[in-house]
């Protein structure tokens, strides 16, 4: 991806620990929630949605919520921390896609190959699947913050809409789920609890649960690795 022209001077950035913050202490109560969930789905299933809206929990919360907070609460979680990540990408440009790539693990084969499609698909890319390290990517290829928006919106509110319509369409089946949850969930508690600590082991293996000022202090050090790597290239060595 070529160095984003818009990219955002020091002097005028946000600070990071305010865009991080937010997103480091959603990532923490999603994951407890992730053990919980089996419990609070049942008796708190608005509660469990603003904590965790993972597609599973929407589904399960939509028949047992009236429309208005189903689409106000999921509405307001969904879109909590897309904008969070998409000035990322606007003030880091490459910076905050190298670090991302190391937050994933996965050596840039995310990224990298969502970076190839972004430049003809990102618009589409956006309003199907706005997940957090797609938005960082709109924003390091520059996408207008009204154009990052409207998508945004409209596919948040697009999968709403989508989620209460199985809830409607699969109605039955999914009471039939919650009652087996319902009658199981000490054992599905005890479960979660053990697949969210390998998964929490991961990520602070890879460095995604750390605390704010350390995801700072890597993302501002990759930055100035790029700089450094940018300042070695002299002018005979570019192209012209």
């Amino acid at each position: 991806m070529p160095e984003q022209e818009g990219a955002i001077s020091p002097r005028r950035r946000i600070p990071l620990a305010v865009l991080l913050t937010p997103i480091v202490v959603l990532t923490a109560v999603g994951a407890v929630s992730d053990v919980i969930g089996p419990g609070l789905i049942n008796e708190r299933p608005l509660l469990q949605m603003f904590l965790n809206p993972r597609s599973r929990y929407l589904l399960l919360a939509s028949p047992q919520i009236d429309a208005v907070p189903f689409f106000v609460v999921g509405f307001l979680r969904l879109v909590s921390t897309d904008p969070l990540f998409y000035l990322l990408g606007v003030q880091y440009g490459e910076a905050a896609l190298r670090w991302a790539e190391t937050k994933l693990g996965d050596d840039g084969g995310f990224i990298r190959g969502a970076e190839r499609f972004f430049a003809r698909f990102g618009s589409v890319i956006i309003l199907l699947a706005p997940s957090g390290y797609l938005c960082l990517l709109a924003g390091a290829a520059g996408m207008r913050p009204r154009r990052f928006i409207v998508l945004n919106v409209v596919g948040t509110v697009g999968r709403l809409v989508l989620f209460r319509f199985l809830g409607k369409a699969l109605d039955d089946q999914l009471f039939a789920v919650l009652g087996f949850i319902q009658r199981y969930q000490w054992w599905l508690i005890g479960l979660s609890f053990v697949v969210v600590s390998l998964q929490s082991g991961r990520k602070r293996k890879g460095g995604t649960l750390r605390p704010p000022a350390e995801l700072e202090a890597e993302l501002e050090a990759t930055e100035r690795q790029i700089d450094a790597e940018r300042a070695d290239v002299s002018p005979s060595d570019e192209r012209p």
